[in-house]
């Protein structure tokens, strides 16, 4: 701990008055520019340890980096739109008069953090879990959009809802609309006939491979950018 000299003592039995003999002026002044640059110290040092964890991380991903194999064998004629440094892709797909947007967010993906029965059947058997993904599916002559929930952990693919929505912005307020029952308390006829619509729009377990693939490549490199990015701000 810093301790700053009293200039009470002789001056004051002898009722003189007290004089800073300090070159930084008073002695208080003096006081608080050496707790400062006691804290600075302390701040930098913890700094750069946390810098080198950052850069060893940083080493090791990138080392132990692979590139996810067949990334660029896209399935049933997708594309993908993906901007470095967002948390979500795109696969776009035209069939006929329909515009097929398949949404895969990093964000809302199923983990292994939270204690889930699920979860802890996953780890058990040593599998990852399925991916979640959004596909919407428009046409040129109406605002209205089907919308399916579903994953797919590259062996199968399962429905969880489908919706129809709307896209007009010019909507009353009020109410929401109804936009459909639970999918699973649909018969199952017309569950399967749901799924076979999508699996001829080319939205099936294979590509449920490929987007589980692309997440994965997707989230290590992003990573990867995080680190970097925070490296760089508390280096600075």
């Amino acid at each position: 701990m810093i301790s700053c000299p009293s200039t009470s003592g002789r001056f004051a039995h002898s009722g003189q008055q007290a004089t800073s003999t300090f070159p930084f002026g008073t002695s208080k002044g003096h006081c608080n520019s050496l707790t400062a640059l006691a804290a600075t110290r302390r701040t930098s040092s913890v700094s750069g340890s946390l810098v080198a964890v950052l850069k060893d991380e940083l080493k090791y991903e990138r080392e132990s980096y692979r590139r996810e194999e067949g990334l660029e064998e896209l399935p049933g004629g997708f594309v993908v739109q993906d901007e470095p440094g967002t948390s979500a892709f795109l696969l776009l797909k035209q069939y006929g008069s329909e515009q097929i947007i398949v949404r895969v967010n990093i964000d809302t993906q199923p983990g292994y953090d939270q204690e889930d029965e699920g979860e802890e059947e996953y780890e058990e058997d040593e599998e990852e879990p399925p991916v979640e993904f959004t596909v919407t599916i428009g046409k040129e002559d109406t605002d209205d959009l089907l919308i399916f929930e579903c994953e797919s952990d590259g062996e199968y693919m399962v429905v969880n809802s489908v919706n129809l929505d709307n896209m007009d912005e010019d909507r009353e307020p009020g109410a929401p609309p109804y936009r459909g029952p639970l999918f699973e308390d649909l018969d199952d006829t017309l569950q399967q006939a749901f799924v076979d619509y999508l699996e001829e729009r080319g939205i099936n377990a294979y590509l449920g491979l490929y987007i589980q693939k692309y997440l994965t490549d997707k989230s290590a490199l992003e990573y990867q950018k995080w680190l970097g990015r925070v490296r760089d701000f508390i280096g600075k």
